[in-house]
């Protein structure tokens, strides 16, 4: 290995960490009834559409924030950690949404350049969103 070849392997390996996949959960307080809306969200990239090559890592227990070859990119997964993350605060769930994207079009987010290379390599997107609230503000209708 060269000393030019460093310099390109370091960028290679950091523009593939930075495309892998990226799992969050975002919240913002409700002060009128003090609850909270949840947003949960992750991606991943899929060989074929089938096979996972890399995504966000939705375990609780994660050492890094992606997982190469395991499909985290599933409802099952976000609706665990959103529920998990309700549990822990004691509120009841309200006006659960969903929205997924996928992409079959070689594309990278953002950048609206899709290559005509369909099913190569794909892009899958879910979001879970809901609202937050104590057990007692939904039982009284708090709008």
């Amino acid at each position: 290995m060269t000393k030019k070849s460093i310099p390109r392997l370091i960028a290679l390996a950091s523009a593939a960490l930075a495309i892998t996949g990226c799992f969050s959960l975002q919240h913002a307080p409700i002060q009128k009834i003090g609850g909270e809306h949840v947003l949960v969200s992750n991606y991943g990239w899929y060989l074929f559409h089938f096979i996972p090559l890399a995504c966000g890592n939705t375990s609780e227990d994660r050492w890094a924030p992606w997982v190469f070859f395991r499909n985290d990119v599933r409802m099952d997964t976000l609706q665990g950690r959103f529920m998990a993350y309700a549990n822990e605060r004691g509120l009841e769930t309200e006006e659960l949404t969903f929205r997924g994207k996928e992409s079959v079009m070689f594309e990278i987010p953002g950048i609206n350049l899709p290559l005509p290379v369909p099913y190569l390599l794909t892009y899958r997107e879910i979001q879970l969103s809901g609202v937050l609230v104590p057990e007692n503000a939904k039982s009284e209708g708090v709008e």
